[in-house]
């Protein structure tokens, strides 16, 4: 057996072996070398969804799972690992073109100019690596709403996707412990939740911090101020009203990062051998035969090229760009753009890469005067307790990322300053589906803290598009966000930063601003003036969905059917972020865990 550390935690000089986090464990067994050979599924991407369904599968059939990158516990360390790291160290996901190189954990994929966003270059992070974009998140974990699941529901014409029939499989992925109010040490920061929204399910650990910021305790009090009370259900009972403190895809035991390779990978390792990964492996093309998926076209470390055969199915889990590419590149796509890059077209299918929807997000911001995780850890003379805390306690500011979020319907005198057809949009929404996310955050500018309240639209009605400029997978996908390209977008956003002034103005943020606001500022006060700082400055929350979206057979955009195959072909289906039919209110991994789990029990049982 190869075995090593799981991560060494690095502050400055001092080093901390995290050796109780435990260890990756391979058996020779289960390393898969580079050759042709065959299994009952292969799994192209090893992100979120990929090693879920993988998991499930290989534990009846034989499974081999494509992932492009490695292990980020060894490629990115103690910033994937140490949950802080997610806010204070995470340089990949800057969005700018200026962000750093990280190739071996991150696509570094630059979208289109933003047309309607000043033009805009982004980079927008998505994990390479074992694990994917759970890699790389901020780890909250939150479910949407009844009526949001609903409408998935009825637009895809099957029942099985209302909230009662999916909480079954929400259950199956997560093992939930309940929240250490000793670690917490915060009575006004006490996490409510159902604990009939969950079940003794696994491998994936979900708990609450343990430790709670005060800065976010005070902005907490500020969105309560304004109206949004605490829901007592917590974020997993298919109610998103009021606020509520988050829980997160964290071990609470080690404090560390839960991934779908911590969890769901590690769990398969371990429990059979009818698993083997391919790392550093990049599929070039979907193979098929009489419209038959029959397996993949692989390069492991850019050299060997061989191919993986299915003898039952392929299942495409390469992300809200990828998948589509892929698809595309094997023939799969709008038969105009594959005719036009000499693609033999297998099923002409227009809705690849359509569809597109990226929520965005904006904030207001003001100096505090309160302390807060990043401003403790900066502190040369409370640093050591910090890492006391987090390395014998697995508690304390190191130990500490999903925060507090607040959902909203905007009140009626701010809904009457929207257009009257942004208005008539959001009136077309179920009535118990948030319109506004808002999170409560902290900045460290390395000599002041900035409290922040961000507003997250939950119904993006923009649409963006991926498309491909050649039938070669390395070149990168054309990426179009659409940002704005819906004005509503805009409305809604400027009535939000509306509403989070009026957070600002509440007592208990008064009582912890240390001067005027810092963001977007007093010189933004028209809706004109408003406006303009959103599309300079609104930041992408990496949520980005529905580029492969599932639907009837009969829906011109639909890719995928209701159990995740591919129309026009067989033995193929895509299980990942892309077959949501629309932006879910709600941060979104939750959701792909348990569609990764329901689409392996369709599979299971033959459907």
């Amino acid at each position: 057996m190869f075995s090593f550390k799981r991560i060494a935690f690095a502050s400055l000089n001092a080093l901390i072996a995290l050796s109780e986090a435990g260890p990756i464990r391979i058996r020779a067994d289960q390393v898969a070398k580079a050759g042709d050979a065959k299994f009952d599924y292969i799994v192209v991407g090893g992100g979120t969804a990929g090693l879920t369904i993988a998991a499930r599968l290989a534990e009846t059939a034989s499974v081999a799972v494509v992932e492009a990158g490695g292990y980020y516990q060894i490629d990115y360390g103690n910033v994937s690992v140490v949950p802080l790291n997610a806010l204070i160290a995470a340089d990949v996901i800057d969005p700018t073109t200026n962000f750093p190189r990280r190739p071996y954990i991150d696509w570094e994929l630059l979208t289109e100019p933003q047309v309607n966003a000043n033009n805009r270059v982004l980079h927008y992070a998505q994990g390479k690596t074992l694990g994917g974009s759970s890699a790389l998140n901020t780890m909250s974990y939150t479910r949407s709403s009844r009526s949001a699941y609903q409408r998935w529901a009825d637009q895809v014409g099957d029942s099985s996707y209302t909230f009662n029939n999916l909480l079954p499989f929400y259950k199956k992925s997560v093992r939930l412990t309940p929240p250490n109010l000793a670690k917490r040490n915060a009575a006004n920061a006490t996490p409510e939740y159902d604990p009939r929204s969950f079940g003794n399910g696994g491998p994936l650990d979900v708990s609450w911090n343990n430790w709670v910021d005060p800065t976010l305790t005070w902005l907490a009090k500020a969105l309560q101020a304004m109206g949004l009370a605490i829901n007592p259900k917590g974020w997993s009972a298919g109610d998103l009203s009021g606020g509520s403190w988050t829980p997160g895809t964290i071990d609470p035991a080690h404090a560390t990062r839960e991934s779908s390779q911590t969890s769901f990978l590690e769990y398969a390792l371990a429990n059979n051998n009818n698993l083997k990964v391919y790392h550093h492996s990049l599929v070039s093309k979907i193979l098929f035969k009489n419209k038959r998926a029959t397996g993949v076209s692989v390069s492991t470390n850019g050299t060997a090229v061989y191919t993986l055969s299915a003898k039952k199915e392929v299942i495409l889990s390469a992300g809200v760009f990828h998948s589509p590419q892929l698809l595309m590149v094997s023939g799969i796509g709008p038969k105009a753009t594959l005719q036009a890059l000499q693609i033999p077209v297998i099923s002409d299918l227009p809705g690849v890469g359509q569809n597109l929807r990226d929520p965005i997000s904006i904030g207001v911001a003001r100096f505090v005067n309160t302390p807060a995780a990043q401003s403790i850890v900066s502190n040369p003379a409370l640093k050591p307790e910090a890492l006391r805390q987090y390395y014998e306690e697995a508690a304390g500011p190191y130990s500490s990322v999903a925060g507090y979020i607040s959902f909203d319907r905007l009140p009626a005198d701010l809904r009457a300053t929207l257009p009257a057809e942004t208005q008539a949009k959001l009136a077309a929404m179920p009535s118990d589906q948030p319109e506004l996310q808002y999170i409560a955050g902290a900045i460290w500018t390395g000599t002041n803290l900035i409290g922040s309240t961000s507003a997250t639209i939950s119904n993006v009605f923009s649409k963006g598009s991926v498309t491909i400029s050649s039938a070669n997978i390395s070149s990168q996908p054309i990426i179009d966000l659409g940002w704005f390209s819906d004005p509503a977008d805009g409305d809604v956003l400027v009535a939000a930063i509306k509403r989070l002034r009026q957070a600002w103005a509440t007592e208990p943020a008064q009582t912890i601003s240390a001067g005027p606001e810092a963001r977007p500022g007093v010189a933004a006060d028209t809706d004109e003036e408003l406006l303009a700082y959103i599309k300079s400055s609104a930041n992408m929350m990496w949520h980005a969905s529905s580029t492969c979206a599932m639907g009837k057979k009969k829906d011109k955009n639909a890719v995928v059917d209701s159990e995740a195959k591919v129309f026009g072909v067989k033995g193929l289906r895509v299980v990942d972020m892309s077959i949501l039919p629309f932006s879910l209110p709600g941060q979104p991994q939750s959701t792909v865990y348990a569609l990764a789990e329901k689409i392996a029990d369709a599979i299971k049982k033959g459907n």
